[in-house]
């Protein structure tokens, strides 16, 4: 089970490359518009140009608009 602190709904407030990668990993099957962790994580990602877009697997409308 993992730690309270790394539960979807918990969002760290200051991401770094290496925490945001670790989020993905351990939250690899939570999809991203119902896990805020890893939701804020990919734009994270997406913010310091570490992923594309595509590569994040957002739909089409979420990378035009920056919704997920």
């Amino acid at each position: 089970m993992a730690p309270e602190y790394d539960t979807c709904s918990v969002v760290p407030l200051h991401l770094t490359v290496e925490l945001a990668h670790h989020i993905l990993h351990v939250h690899r099957s939570c999809p991203p518009d119902q896990c805020s962790r890893r939701k804020a994580a990919l734009y994270y990602l997406m913010d310091t140009r570490r992923v594309s877009t595509r590569r994040a697997g957002l739909p089409g409308s979420a990378r035009r608009t920056g919704l997920g």
